[in-house]
């Protein structure tokens, strides 16, 4: 069923996959309900609606051949652009064409906008290429959760004590951390001082001392936390969310961390081992959201006052500026 996206999200560049990712086959994709394929056409990477024009096969069930994607029902093969080329059995190619859409690279992913009128392609935060951290990409799949929800479940400074104590949190509850957040035009932040009796004993170990975290939003989906000690950013995750679907969502997360004594590659294991549990957590819980709202025809939401991202979030998927503000507050138990 045709779903009507809001505006932020329609006109927004958005990845679809991973460079390396595409290889000699067809690899297909989905963004905003709207099934494509991609396929490494003559030029560079070329995206199409996965469906052929002639009898309305799926292209990404083909092959790609000299640069070019064939259909496996008939033999008509497609162009980078969409346009048919040959038809299998004749010396003639048909007049028929498959909607083609705009690729680009830009850090390793495959970024795409659907519309005529998209939005000015993204930057992402200098972390992503600082040559001073180690970097890399972490490859999730796509998972159940609106993206809405997903975006504000990395932003939101109260589930981690509750859904990860021991993991993110040492306590259940906030012991006095100061809270600084401020939005307008197209961002929000929030900056949190760290008292040290907050962190895990495991993230004192590995981390030393930390004074600060942030979370940033950047409309209309990307997202970044950041881990600050005294000489500067230490750590950092940047996430940018793509909307396969009204209820899935892929994320693409970049961790970056200042070169130090230990090995880029130890430092990735760690990493990852230790935030698979959190992520598991997370998207059970996103999913049992998506489920209930589901159940109750719709989400209906209402905002506390902790809930200073959630507005921010609506108005860049919507296309609109978030409004101004400045505030400050204390997590308390």
């Amino acid at each position: 069923m045709a779903h009507d996206w809001p505006e932020g999200l329609a006109r927004a560049w958005h990845p679809v996959a991973y460079r390396r990712e595409l290889g000699d086959r067809p690899l297909a994709v989905c963004l905003m309900d709207r099934h494509l394929v991609l396929f490494a056409a003559e030029h560079g990477p070329a995206l199409l609606e996965d469906r052929c024009p002639h009898r309305n096969v799926p292209l990404s069930a083909g092959r790609v051949c000299a640069g070019q994607i064939e259909c496996p029902y008939h033999g008509w093969r497609f162009d980078g652009q969409g346009q048919c080329r040959k038809v299998a059995g004749s010396t003639e190619p048909a007049c028929a064409s498959a909607p083609a859409y705009l690729v680009r690279e830009y850090a390793g992913l495959l970024w795409t906008a659907l519309s005529a009128n998209p939005a000015p392609f993204p930057d992402l935060p200098e972390e992503v290429f600082d040559p001073g951290h180690d970097r890399f990409w972490w490859h999730l799949p796509t998972s159940s959760g609106a993206i809405g929800d997903a975006i504000e479940n990395l932003l939101d400074p109260m589930h981690s004590y509750l859904l990860h104590p021991g993991l993110v949190r040492q306590a259940r509850e906030p012991h006095g951390v100061e809270m600084s957040f401020a939005a307008s035009g197209a961002r929000a932040s929030a900056s949190y001082a760290e008292p040290g009796r907050a962190l895990t004993l495991l993230q004192r170990l590995t981390e030393g001392s930390r004074v600060r975290s942030w979370g940033h939003y950047r409309a209309p989906t990307q997202v970044q936390i950041a881990f600050e000690d005294a000489h500067g950013i230490h750590a950092a995750i940047t996430v940018v969310f793509s909307p396969v679907s009204t209820g899935e969502t892929r994320p693409y997360a970049c961790f970056s961390t200042r070169k130090g004594w230990a090995p880029a590659w130890l430092k990735r294991a760690f990493i990852v081992a230790f935030h698979r549990k959190v992520l598991s957590q997370d998207l059970a819980m996103l999913r049992l959201q998506l489920d209930q709202c589901a159940r109750f025809g719709g989400a209906d939401y209402r905002n506390g006052p902790l809930d200073l991202f959630g507005p921010a979030i609506w108005a860049g998927l919507n296309g609109q500026p978030i409004a101004s503000l400045e505030t400050q507050l204390v997590l308390s138990s």
